[in-house]
């Protein structure tokens, strides 16, 4: 008896001593070391400084080309050929329970616009997608580079951020939850034609001019994180060039978050944000463009249900566009310079266990995809500045910088998905409240917001040459 009762004993004991070492190794504490005693921060700072001190200005004619490129995919039965975009299956993208696509409710782009100032070059690409997917961004650049003298850096990549497009192109766990099952022909596919993309706008630069300008929206999007007692970034920004030749172009930037077509669809569309650049493009302007802004706080509103709801929203911002284009004041001199530097992260903590506790970044890492080169990017062209980030920032953390900028005669934006993903950037003053943008989307501690945004000011005082 004593003999089983020792041996009983001895496997308890170490049963216990695995589950203890199961918990320690997969699960830790959240970091509050604060981030500006952290050795990310002093890299990133390193690295930011010494790419501002190295920067380039210009002041001359503004050069601008457009081009537009369908990424819409064709499902077949049969044997599929991924060189051409057809595919058995796509799952839509952005809903863990979304549907494999079935067809087409309405086509889905990307579009570039090139900027050139005296040789100095940056094109913006947007496309109709979730995000701009980590692998398809690292061989674009790489395409780039191997095709023309354009690098990664000079390309600010965005999405419109629609949940009805194309899946299958984020690798992991979590990649697989919102994407469906990795596919190497999609991402391929989807490379060469963003590749292409640019290099048409690229090839189509000619003399132009350039006007921005916002209007307030509150009737189109809301705080989704704590309702009408939460700050709202409402201003939707609205960007024109114009060639001499004639042919024009508009970017919309917005907050409110392309949900109102819900895990219930099963067709590819670009959600409120392709209706906005087809009432764009039927009423004169030759090409219409749409990133997505602060969505990490803010979702939409408006009239409707369903396609219903999403064509209300993009109608209503496409008619205030026109108002606004038709009190622009364009200028072809203007003042160019950009900011793009590299950045290290704090250490992954993500997926919620308690307030205090969550999955360890070795076990992090295993379900989330592979963190690639992340950029911070920023450009001023005249009086206007534009933030390009590799997150979901809240609107609320936008608002206090957009207005700094504003007191001092700029007009600004900043968008998300530029070619990394980490997840929602919210205010620390949310990190323990029960949300989805906090417990689930936020993957990198308390402290993330606020050091990503000493980033963004130290590049806003550069581009404008003085503090906020």
């Amino acid at each position: 008896m004593k003999k089983w009762l020792k041996i009983l004993l001895i496997t308890l004991g170490v049963i216990v001593v695995v589950i203890v070492g199961i918990l320690f190794y997969s699960i830790s504490s959240i970091d509050k070391t604060p981030y500006f005693e952290s050795e990310y921060y002093a890299n990133t700072i390193e690295k930011l400084n010494k790419v501002i001190a190295d920067r380039e200005k210009a002041n001359g004619k503004l050069q601008a080309g457009f081009a537009k490129v369908s990424i819409t995919p064709t499902i077949v039965q049969g044997i599929e050929n991924p060189d051409k975009g057809e595919f058995n299956s796509i799952k839509l993208s952005g809903f863990g329970d979304g549907k494999i696509a079935t067809g087409v409710h309405d086509s889905i782009f990307t579009k570039a616009i090139a900027i050139n100032v005296d040789g100095n070059i940056v094109v913006l690409v947007s496309s109709d997608l979730l995000l701009m997917p980590p692998e398809v961004a690292e061989k674009v650049g790489n395409n780039i580079e191997n095709k023309s003298d354009i690098n990664r850096k000079q390309i600010f990549f965005g999405a419109t951020h629609t949940h009805a497009s194309i899946g299958n192109s984020i690798p992991g766990f979590v990649g697989k939850q919102f994407g469906g099952e990795y596919q190497q022909g999609v991402v391929n596919w989807l490379s060469k034609r963003i590749t292409n993309v640019i290099l048409k706008a690229v090839a189509d630069i000619k003399p132009a001019k350039f006007a921005s300008s916002y209007i307030h929206a509150p009737n189109l999007v809301r705080n989704r994180i704590i309702g009408k007692t939460g700050r709202l970034n409402d201003k939707f920004t609205i960007l024109s060039f114009k060639q001499d030749s004639g042919r024009s172009a508009v970017i919309g930037i917005f907050a409110a978050h392309p949900v109102s077509i819900g895990s219930w669809n099963d067709k590819f569309s670009g959600s409120y944000p392709g209706y906005f650049q087809r009432a764009m493009e039927i009423n004169g302007t030759s090409m219409a463009m749409f990133y997505a802004g602060t969505t990490g706080s803010h979702s939409n509103k408006g009239e409707g249900d369903k396609f219903e709801k999403a064509k209300f929203i993009g109608e209503t911002l496409a008619d205030s566009a026109r108002i606004a284009l038709n009190k622009m004041q364009y200028a072809d001199s203007v003042h160019f310079s950009f900011i793009a530097s590299e950045i290290e992260t704090p250490k992954l903590q993500a997926i919620y266990i308690a307030d205090d506790l969550r999955l360890s970044p070795q076990v992090g890492h295993k379900l989330m995809p592979e963190i690639r080169a992340t950029y911070v990017q920023s450009f001023r062209l005249s009086n206007f500045i534009w933030m390009a980030m590799p997150y979901e920032l809240s609107g609320e953390y936008a608002i206090d910088l957009k207005n700094a900028l504003e007191l001092k005669g700029y007009n600004s934006t900043f968008t998300s998905f530029n070619g990394q993903y980490l997840g929602y950037v919210v205010p620390a003053k949310y990190y323990y409240y029960d949300t989805y943008e906090a417990r689930l989307m936020g993957w990198y501690g308390p402290s993330m917001g606020d050091y990503l945004m000493e980033l963004n000011y130290l590049m806003a005082d550069s581009l404008i040459g003085g503090k906020l």
